[in-house]
């Protein structure tokens, strides 16, 4: 007889995690777990003398012990975050190294790491924004100096929460820089100036963008086009990219017939070097794990399970940073995958058409959180582009590579993106903000995820009670939008 649902010990474990997170960033009050305690220990008493089942009394022991460490690790990050290593608001002489570098809507910003202020030591991250004239250039890599007005940023409203911003400053002139070798840098700098130096502007920082996540050199209007088309996620360095890349290093490998456990290491080493080269974005960091796992299961010869995985992937980023749990990012990569794994579409479609369709409906009401509106035609660009864009980047990763190695090959760049010039018109030009959805998110969101679970094949049901139990996710759905 086949189990109700097909239980997934890491999946749980991860939902564990994350419970125990959200409760914590809810309550402020780590005090709210002494309710969770003894309800877990009458669960796992009445467990053992009723069901005398050793692996589900276990499991209630491990999903007390997930919700407990992933709000123990939130209460000390949070009471690590919100102390306040200098005073607020004075002024302050700054040294630091810029980690990252990008731009807003009101200009240019960089996020600092290793910081002394007035040499005191700020364990955390400081966001820099730039005025007009803010001094000498500074980069990714660079140490540079300052002279600003330190403010404490709030842990609610601070969308870098996850990186561990703590302070911001505005840098209005006096900024001094001096080049640090950093390798990731580096090579981001080799690549930049390659692509700058052999396409126009405007191309040169799409394909920068594709390559590395990096959208700072795009127009912002341009930018605006790709997100009205539903496509700028191929700007977030995530499975799409970090696949391929495995892909190739795997199919190589395997052509050369390399040592399995050498070729898992030649191929998982590489995959975390990119991530990095990209700064370690939580959506590259995600896939580069979910490639670990599916390495690890070809060298034993287990099946790779992809809700697994994703729990894995998730279960780690959200141990090492718990606040990522808050991310929109981070949200939007981890629902992909998990509409991707959940829904279940009939075998006859393509996977060209199923895999769109179904990344789009496990991101719909993040999207409708986070920025709320659904492209109208992001479902059909997404079907029809992105098996262009996903050959365009591996053309342009590996041209990319010999051209920098080998600059004389540099003249092949050009013709690699002639493709990619008519998406770039097209999107610059669409006109594409006409066709967005706008729609508020709300309490129907839990019964969205009902209905699309009822649909995959992770819960064993009949196909008439599958059948009633969508419509009644869809039915309350409705009826939720209805009553907001």
């Amino acid at each position: 007889m086949k189990r109700f649902v097909n239980v997934r010990i890491p999946v749980i474990l991860a939902f564990a995690v994350a419970a125990g997170i959200g409760l914590q960033y809810l309550f402020r009050n780590i005090l709210w777990i002494i309710a969770v305690i003894p309800i877990a220990a009458v669960i796992f008493i009445l467990s053992v003398v009723f069901i005398k089942r050793k692996t589900f009394s276990a499991t209630v022991v491990l999903i007390a012990v997930a919700i407990l460490s992933g709000a123990v690790n939130c209460c000390l990050r949070m009471e690590s975050f919100s102390a306040e290593e200098i005073p607020s608001g004075e002024i302050y002489s700054v040294s630091a190294v810029v980690h990252e570098k990008g731009e807003t809507d009101y200009g240019e910003y960089i996020i600092l790491k290793n910081v002394t202020a007035d040499e005191t030591e700020i364990h955390g991250k400081i966001i820099a924004y730039l005025g007009q004239n803010y001094g000498e250039f500074c980069d990714a890599g660079y140490k540079v100096n300052f002279i600003a007005v330190l403010d404490k940023l709030s842990l609610s409203s601070n969308y870098n929460a996850h990186e561990n911003v703590r302070y911001s400053c505005t840098v209005n002139g006096g900024l001094t820089s001096e080049y640090k070798f950093s390798l990731f840098a580096a090579i981001r700098s080799a690549v930049r100036n390659t692509l700058y130096n052999n396409l126009d502007g405007n191309t040169a920082a799409v394909v920068f963008a594709m390559l590395t996540g990096n959208t700072q050199g795009i127009d912002e209007d341009m930018l605006d086009g790709f997100r009205y088309g539903g496509i700028a996620h191929v700007f977030a360095v995530s499975g799409l990219h970090i696949g391929i890349v495995y892909g190739i290093l795997y199919f190589i490998l395997k052509k050369l017939k390399i040592n399995k456990y050498v070729g898992a290491a030649l191929c998982i080493l590489p995959v975390f070097f990119y991530a990095g080269v990209c700064g370690f974005t939580l959506s590259s960091v995600r896939a580069a794990i979910m490639c670990t796992v599916a390495s690890f299961a070809k060298l034993f010869n287990k099946k790779y399970d992809g809700l697994n995985s994703l729990a894995i992937s998730a279960g780690i980023i959200m141990t090492v940073s718990p606040f990522s749990l808050f991310n929109v990012g981070f949200q939007l990569s981890i629902t992909a995958v998990l509409g991707i794994n959940l829904l279940k579409l009939p075998k006859k479609l393509p996977a060209a058409i199923k895999i769109p369709f179904a990344a789009q409906a496990g991101t719909a009401p993040v999207m409708l959180a986070g920025f709320g509106y659904l492209s109208a035609v992001g479902l059909i660009a997404n079907i029809v582009l992105i098996p262009v864009i996903s050959a365009l980047f591996t053309v342009l990763f590996i041209g990319t590579i010999i051209a920098t190695a080998l600059p004389f090959a540099a003249f092949l760049l050009p013709y690699a993106v002639l493709p990619l010039e008519g998406l770039i018109s097209f999107f610059g030009a669409s006109g594409l903000e006409k066709a967005l959805i706008y729609f508020d998110a709300g309490i129907w969101i839990p019964f969205y995820y009902a209905g699309i679970f009822a649909l995959s094949d992770k819960i064993n049901l009949k196909a008439s009670t599958r059948f009633i139990a969508v419509c009644l996710a869809v039915a309350a759905v409705c009826i939720c939008v209805l009553l907001t």
